[in-house]
């Protein structure tokens, strides 16, 4: 949902005045169609929060994007910024200084205005650190916000980074007026009912069973250019429905209209048992079809992470997980073939990954002989003969043994642990694997409560930020660096690529970090996707299925 909210997007500077009317963007040019009807999405579990300010999982922000506009949006074609809430925005030279001006008729859904005392007052609640928002928190670093009148607003940073002007005009304000008198903002009612201000409006939530937005017809931003051809369901019904396999059951019942799916349901169903039934074109004749999309955008790249906290994982021991993981069978086996080796969270396959590192004799393979000499160099061995290495720990006798959890609804993340746990055990570590309805998955994740997670990551921004997951800072709960990793030569890069505008010199530098990262391990990445895998109902129409910079098929330009 690129158009209505783009979460920390990260462009270089490419002007310093963004104008309210663009001549032409990606949205402006298509045609209007007629509106009407249903969009039946899947949600893989309940929402926990409808905060923007608190949301840190991908449920969350799906419906979200639905129901809240940023300061200024972004045009999928070009990665340029174009008006949301704002009408422009003016940059400083220095680049210190940016200043929105608010469209005088925006609105809240509840008909309310949105001003300026709305963003000061989310800016407040952003900085404050009781409010559990560290990972948003974390890009405003050094960042102050000045109201200057009812419609204008001036945010002010001590040292401009390269990606200042784009996450402070993705800034996603909420109402003032609905929660300023509440004592515990992190817990409010009204986190699960918002007001919103795009064009639909919370309608309701019955756990287990849905989420139910409905149109606004006085939607203030309907007739801009830019939102013509947006939006154009009455209503947009949330199916929550925590296991992939039975949503794509929905999906062929008609029950759903548009879902991605994993490559456990795209091989075996879509191109397997299902193949007469599945078309893989729109106009197939099928009442369901499916495609892999490929853009420019960004996607996830998965990896193993090790919680720093756990005293099992030296350096050395990170590297010996690392030599016995089998990355082609993790490809071929729980993935299909589909994705590629992944190297560095910065795009394996861009300038931002040093090409060294794909060159195959300077990446880790699957290799038991050193694996098992490096285990032996950290101290660990089979003391008493039950298979199991041991090493002594803070003066105990410790057993290799750990638990990997994972998202029980991932069949993926499921099948890499089975790989990885066969590999372990040959070893002599042993693996327990532990699946967790998402929900609960994500508090273990955010909170670091975790020896070991398999999952996805990253996939917010093309040009990639690295202090959110890899700056020491980030750790603790200020961030998304969920494992603790700390160095500071890493720190020192981080703070140096952020303040570099020249694109190729940044990339040198993310190059350098992600060498490091290669090294010291905090994560074994294993595999990057460049795809998205979509299948839809037939009914769905659309001008486009995807744009340049999509990450997932637009289905705000869907139609009936």
């Amino acid at each position: 949902m690129q158009k209505i909210k783009f979460i920390a997007a990260i462009l270089l500077f490419t002007s310093s005045l963004v104008l309210a009317k663009e001549p032409v963007t990606a949205y402006s040019k298509l045609p209007v169609p007629k509106k009407g009807g249903t969009l039946y999405v899947v949600s893989s579990s309940n929402p926990t929060t409808l905060n923007p300010l608190l949301d840190t999982n991908m449920v969350d922000r799906q419906i979200n994007s639905w129901l809240f506009m940023s300061l200024m949006s972004i045009d999928p074609d070009t990665y340029e910024l174009i008006p949301g809430l704002a009408e422009k925005m003016e940059v400083s030279k220095d680049k210190k200084e940016y200043t929105f001006t608010l469209f005088k008729d925006a609105k809240w859904s509840d008909g309310t205005p949105v001003t300026s005392d709305d963003i000061v007052f989310t800016f407040e609640k952003l900085m404050d650190p009781k409010v559990e928002a560290a990972p948003l928190r974390g890009y405003f670093s050094g960042v102050t916000l000045e109201k200057i009148d009812a419609q204008k607003v001036k945010f002010k940073i001590d040292a401009p980074r390269f990606n200042t002007r784009d996450f402070i005009a993705s800034f996603t304000p909420i109402q003032k007026k609905e929660f300023e008198h509440e004592t515990d903002f992190n817990r409010s009612k009204e986190n699960l009912k918002p007001t919103g201000n795009t064009a639909y409006k919370f309608k309701s939530f019955s756990r287990d069973q849905s989420v139910i937005l409905e149109r606004d017809p006085n939607w203030w931003a309907s007739k801009q250019p830019d939102n013509r051809a947006l939006y154009n369901f009455d209503t947009i019904h949330f199916r929550i429905i925590p296991d992939p396999t039975l949503s794509y059951e929905r999906l062929l019942k008609g029950e759903i209209d548009v879902m991605e799916v994993n490559t456990d349901v795209y091989h075996t169903q879509i191109l397997g048992v299902d193949k007469d039934k599945v078309g893989t074109k729109a106009n197939s004749g099928k009442a369901v079809w499916a495609n892999k999309f490929t853009s420019d955008g960004a996607f996830p790249w998965f990896g193993l992470a090790m919680n720093y906290k756990s005293p099992l994982f030296t350096k050395k021991t990170r590297h010996a997980i690392a030599y016995l993981i089998d990355y082609k069978a993790v490809i071929d086996k729980a993935f299909f073939g589909l994705p590629e080796k992944c190297l560095t969270p910065f795009g394996s396959n861009t300038e931002n990954t040093d090409p060294s590192l794909r060159k195959k004799e300077n990446q880790y393979s699957y290799d038991p002989k050193k694996a098992a000499a490096l285990l032996k160099e950290d101290g660990w061995a089979d003391t008493d003969g039950d298979n199991l290495l041991d090493k002594v720990i803070d003066g105990k006798k410790t057993k290799f043994s750990f638990v990997m959890k994972i998202n029980g609804g991932s069949a993926p993340a499921l099948n890499s642990a089975q790989i990885l746990k066969e590999s372990f055990k040959k070893a002599g570590i042993e693996l327990e694997i532990r699946t967790e309805e998402l929900a609960a998955y994500f508090k273990d994740v955010n909170d670091s409560n975790f020896e070991v997670i398999i999952a996805g990551f990253g996939g917010g921004s093309i040009f990639p930020d690295p202090k959110q997951i890899w700056h020491s800072d980030s750790a603790g709960g200020k961030g998304s660096n969920t494992v603790g990793y700390s160095n500071p030569k890493v720190d020192k890069l981080i703070t140096k690529a952020n303040l570099e505008f020249d694109r190729k010199k940044r990339a040198k530098l993310l190059q350098e970090i992600g060498k490091i990262l290669y090294d010291d391990l905090p994560y074994v990445f294993l595999i990057e996707k460049h795809y998205s895998l979509e299948a839809l109902n037939s009914r769905i129409q659309a001008p486009r299925w995807m744009f340049k910079y999509s990450s997932g098929v637009a289905k705000e330009v869907f139609h009936l």
